[in-house]
């Protein structure tokens, strides 16, 4: 489980270097160089971090005679958190605002992407409960994970059942660093079997696969499956990029101003 919890404790030093490095960066000069300079220098840091959880979490994996595909994964995710949250911390910081409020706000939003998305999605399940009904499922099949990936609905009836449309609000806790890094886990087969059940059960809520044959309709192996992963980064990126934007827009004003 160490692999599945490092991530995000990557992210959020992350959170807190890039903060911590626009002050030293921001004393005159080009905006766009000092921000620049500042995310590096926590990308930086955030790669040096990654490189001692794979040696950790590989030295770990070896005493155990397991392979190491988890070690690499999980210091692969560190990598991209540590790019991606130090550019946030960064662009806090740069918005220009005291002290105690950028930490605050800094450290809110980690916490709300590392951990707060999958309480909020937990939270919202019972706002997309619906009762629909539901005919008897065939032919099932299931992806090597344990998740349903294809089956047929017969016209026999089983009655009206209680459905959650988990596929509306799981694109919340794709921004966890942990479950991108348990998604991807589980995509490649690897960590332990609690992993590759939590990749499971998230990727049947993403699809909305609990309940099977909802209103007798189908599902064959090409449909569309939500790539929470892909999801994950997509998000994180987007308000890595909103955030670095608008400090850039920030310390322009500033620079003019002065």
């Amino acid at each position: 489980m160490a692999s599945s919890l490092l991530p995000a404790t990557a992210a959020l030093v992350a959170m807190h270097w890039g903060m911590r490095y626009w002050a030293p960066a921001a004393a005159g000069g080009d905006p766009e160089r000092r921000i620049f300079a500042a995310v590096l220098a926590a990308a930086l840091r955030g790669l040096v971090f990654a490189v001692l959880i794979l040696t950790t979490l590989l030295l770990q994996a070896a005493a155990a005679g397991e392979p190491g595909t988890a070690a690499a994964i999980s210091a692969g995710v560190a990598v991209v958190e540590g790019a991606l949250f130090g550019g946030m911390g960064v662009a806090v910081a740069a918005l220009g605002w005291r002290a105690g409020r950028t930490r605050v706000a800094g450290w809110a939003l980690a916490l709300f992407l590392v951990a707060g998305s999958v309480a909020a999605a937990a939270f919202l399940v019972p706002a997309v409960r619906t009762e629909e009904p539901v005919t008897v499922a065939l032919n099932i099949e299931r992806a090597p994970d344990g998740s349903t990936v294809a089956y047929e609905c017969s016209a026999v009836s089983v009655g009206v059942a209680e459905v959650y449309r988990t596929e509306r609000v799981m694109w919340l806790p794709a921004a966890s660093p942990s479950v991108l890094f348990v998604m991807l886990a589980g995509d490649a087969g690897t960590g332990a079997g609690l992993i590759r059940s939590l990749s499971a059960a998230f990727q049947e809520a993403a699809d909305g696969t609990q309940v099977l044959c909802v209103n007798g309709e189908p599902r064959s192996r090409d449909a569309q499956r939500m790539p929470m992963a892909a999801v994950g980064l997509l998000l994180q990126a987007a308000v890595a990029g909103a955030l670095l934007l608008g400090a850039h827009a920030a310390a322009d004003r500033r620079r003019r101003s002065a």
